[in-house]
């Protein structure tokens, strides 16, 4: 009897398993339990992830990388012919740069030669490399060259590049001259250099330098002895340039030398005061 029952309880067993199968029940599981479960174990070591997509290698940069700022092209070179309009309001100011005391004679007594600049090039520590018209910036002031007489007022103005230097240079007892050095920064060229100039002061006037012609060796078209000879502004580039010589026993002496582009002609003047007067002397030479 025990072992019948005991086959019976087993049989019954069974077929309340079955049909807890067949219903979709985990035996011994709620659905609180299952979400209580903790997750599944790692994968495997066999069990390789997808590999990272490495990013695409950036394109190398292009030796000229076109410029899309078409207003920063505009500002990289001036043009001379259309300046920039005068700000508005116009915070560009003048600084004196150099104060020269003058004997202006009876047309104005003892006055002085005051040279005005661009403050933006007189400042302290401001790099003095010359300007050149197509550099920016495109709005320097141009200098001022000022003849004032005793009382202060202005008798004349001269204007020059922005970035002068003035020099006063004693030609011999109660003569001198003013030499303008207009500072160039040349881009690349033989006629370009810093433009050099010979003033003097003459019925309390500042005009260009002349002296009496003495001596003359012409190749082609120069003044003949007893003209005055102007002399001109001189290119401090490859072809042209001037210098102050002093002989021993002699006054000092002005050597402009220059060329002119497409005649094959140099000429050498030379300007010297002497004997209550300025003199000069020319030397050309052809070369074809």
């Amino acid at each position: 009897m025990l072992l019948a029952a005991s086959w019976d309880t087993r049989a019954l067993l069974l077929v309340a398993l079955l049909l807890a199968c067949t219903r979709g029940e985990p035996p011994g599981s709620t659905t609180g339990d299952a979400a209580a479960t903790p997750p599944s174990a790692a994968p495997s070591a066999t069990e390789t992830p997808a590999p990272t997509p490495s990013p695409a290698p950036a394109p190398p940069p292009s030796a000229a990388p076109p410029d899309t700022d078409a207003d920063a092209a505009e500002t990289k070179y001036c043009d001379p012919e259309k300046p920039p309009p005068i700000p508005s309001p116009d915070t560009r100011l003048y600084a004196t740069w150099r104060t020269f005391p003058v004997d202006l004679g009876a047309h104005g007594g003892a006055g002085k030669l005051r040279v005005l600049e661009d403050s933006r090039l007189t400042r302290p520590g401001a790099a003095r490399v010359g300007t050149h018209p197509i550099l920016p910036p495109c709005d320097w002031l141009p200098s001022r060259v000022e003849l004032i007489d005793e009382k202060g007022a202005t008798l004349q103005v001269e204007r020059f590049s922005p970035e002068l230097d003035v020099e006063l240079r004693t030609m011999g007892p109660g003569a001198f001259l003013i030499e303008t050095i207009e500072r160039i920064q040349c881009l690349a060229s033989c006629w370009c250099g810093d433009g050099h100039a010979f003033w003097r002061i003459q019925g309390g006037r500042l005009v260009p330098h002349e002296g009496r012609v003495v001596d003359r060796k012409p190749a082609a078209g120069t003044p003949g002895v007893g003209a005055m000879l102007k002399v001109q502004p001189v290119t401090h580039g490859c072809y042209e340039s001037s210098r102050i010589e002093t002989p021993p026993g002699r006054p000092a002496v002005l050597v402009v030398n220059r060329s002119a582009m497409g005649t094959f002609v140099t000429a050498q003047e030379r300007h010297w005061f002497e004997d209550g007067e300025w003199r000069a002397s020319i030397v050309e030479h052809k070369w074809q």
